[in-house]
């Protein structure tokens, strides 16, 4: 699997809120999207058009847009504690930030990975 795909982000924010907001903060500096503000109205949106939760303590939230620049799985954890998430505990959020017309390459490795997430071993790994 393609290890430039991923990205580890280790928050000091507990608030599910707080935490998109500080993601899209980097994310915009990092130059991986083109706006924030647009970024973070993405988040929500993809939350309210199905249940993003795969594994206990665990959610993954993607997006597909223009508004990505490069197509990135972002691994985000507490450093010390859980991230709050509406009336649950986080271990983990899987983000995975997708650009339109991406290489074929990338979305087979994309798959890959997705298809390791059915295995709770692997899951337990990412945590």
């Amino acid at each position: 699997m393609n290890e430039s795909l991923f990205y580890e982000i280790n928050t000091t924010n507990a608030m599910y809120q707080d935490v998109i907001e500080e993601i899209g903060s980097q994310l915009k500096k990092n130059q991986y999207i083109q706006s924030e503000s647009v970024f973070i109205e993405e988040v929500h949106e993809r939350e309210h058009h199905g249940n993003i939760e795969i594994f206990p303590e665990v959610i993954l939230p993607h997006i597909q847009s223009e508004n990505i620049l490069k197509t990135k799985i972002f691994l985000i954890k507490n450093e010390t504690n859980f991230i709050n998430w509406h009336d649950q505990s986080l271990k983990l959020i899987i983000l995975l930030n997708l650009k339109p017309q991406e290489n074929p390459a990338v979305l087979q490795d994309i798959q890959a990975f997705m298809r390791n997430l059915a295995n709770e071993d692997f899951v337990e790994s990412l945590i």
